[in-house]
């Protein structure tokens, strides 16, 4: 018997595009109705790993990868004929696999977060599209953006990759988006400024997980115990200029639907932290209790809301979310999800390839990926792969990942020590 060769790199591929999983999966929604030229296997990957072989991403670079990767000749027709509503539904499913998956691998919090099982962010992001899919995805700007599609994401800080995603009209509001549920028991969810609703706050409450979110500027808050009781925000901030503030306060919530219409209050806690170069507090709501999260900390730890902002933008930028030349709406969607699985793909490989201590610089990892995509596609699709070809790969990547600011530390590195306060949405 041959000897098994060692093979991180189509490992790792092959842990997000099982072969064995996307033909049956390809059989069970429809993608395969029957035996045909095109390879499905290879087909996805060059729909996942194609989005680099030009300037911009095309359906006809993609077929050209797909041709170079199998040296088979397709029709143009033949190709775009595929991208159909079983293949963005297969594309979603693929999706979901490697979100679980990195979900398993993600390393555990600590320091100031070790408390929580996972710190999460919540945000959606719009994705422009042609105007004939107004009727499919209406943009909430009709007249500037004709059609818009909104990428909502909960981002597990920790492994810098989703743990949901969903793809809704750019129309719908972010805090009707989020569903609630007993996911959130004993994770920290950092939310914008959009998901300030009360009703929320209590649903995360009641499912045992916490929020932490920042307090909208003309929002005046009823103190609710100490000897302010009673008290809005307004009038006792003014007295511990130069200090910081954490003290019991009372939002109101409400239910969306039902008989009850009755206005309730939720007792959060109301955290201000000082700022001395715009000499105000910046605020912060949470039910966190001290003991879980420290007045000093409140700031720091809500900095790591920026990591979904460095999601969003590696999508776009490197992984070309927005470049999606199409007027059809199975085209447009099937390119997202390939540019979701794209991403999780890179996040899979880079854990393949490099120790821990080499994960902190997302950016140049995502760069390098992107460089090297279509080398990875010819690598994976390949019926003999060679060897040498792909420990050459395979030394390039470890050689060029790593930080050369390797002794500054990382976003989430400082949001665990607690180190720095940073003013975001």
């Amino acid at each position: 018997m041959p000897k098994k060769t060692h093979s991180p790199i189509r490992d790792a591929v092959g842990s997000v595009l099982s072969a064995r999983r996307i033909t049956l999966l390809a059989r069970e929604v429809g993608v395969v109705k029957r035996q045909r030229k095109v390879r499905v296997v290879a087909f996805v990957a060059a729909v996942v790993l194609g989005f680099s072989t030009g300037a911009e991403r095309t359906l006809a670079g993609m077929r050209r990868a797909y041709e170079r990767a199998t040296g088979q000749v397709l029709a143009p027709s033949g190709f775009y004929a595929r991208f159909s509503r079983e293949l963005v539904q297969l594309l979603k499913l693929l999706v979901e696999d490697a979100m679980v998956q990195l979900q398993q691998r993600s390393p555990r919090l600590k320091q100031t977060l070790a408390r929580f099982e996972q710190l999460l962010v919540a945000d959606g992001s719009l994705v422009k599209l042609h105007r004939s899919l107004a009727r499919y995805y209406p943009s909430v700007f009709p007249n500037q953006v004709g059609a818009a599609a909104k990428l909502h994401v909960v981002l597990n800080v920790t492994g810098r990759s989703a743990r949901s995603v969903q793809i809704v009209s750019g129309s719908r509001h972010d805090s009707t988006i989020l569903k609630v549920g007993p996911w959130v028991t004993g994770k920290l969810l950092l939310l914008d400024l959009a998901y300030r609703k009360g009703l929320l706050y209590k649903r995360i409450a009641d499912n045992g997980g916490y929020f932490l979110i920042r307090k909208k500027d003309n929002d005046d808050p009823l103190i609710a115990d100490g000897p302010w009781s009673g008290q809005r925000l307004s009038t006792m901030a003014k007295h511990f200029a130069g200090w910081a503030i954490d003290v019991p306060a009372l939002v109101p919530w409400s239910f969306d639907r039902g008989p009850d219409k009755r206005r309730h209050l939720l007792q959060v806690r109301l955290v201000g932290q000082w700022h001395p170069v715009e000499a105000r507090h910046h605020f912060y709501l949470t039910n966190a209790p001290p003991e879980m999260i420290a007045t000093a900390h409140v700031g720091p730890i809500y900095a790591g809301r920026w990591e979904v902002e460095l999601f969003f933008r590696e999508l776009k930028l490197t992984h070309r979310l927005e470049q999606l030349p199409t007027r059809k709406r199975f085209v447009a969607e099937a390119l997202i999800y390939a540019a979701l699985l794209s991403l999780l793909l890179s996040r899979r490989l880079s854990q393949r390839l490099l120790p821990q201590t080499q994960l902190s610089a997302p950016e140049r990892w995502a760069r390098l990926f992107a460089t090297f995509a279509l080398d990875i596609l010819l690598l994976f699709v390949a019926r003999s792969p060679s060897p040498h070809f792909e420990r050459r790969l395979a030394r390039v990547l470890r050689r060029e990942a790593p930080d050369p600011n390797a002794r500054r530390p990382n976003l989430l590195r400082r949001v665990q020590l607690g180190r720095f306060r940073v003013a975001t949405n």
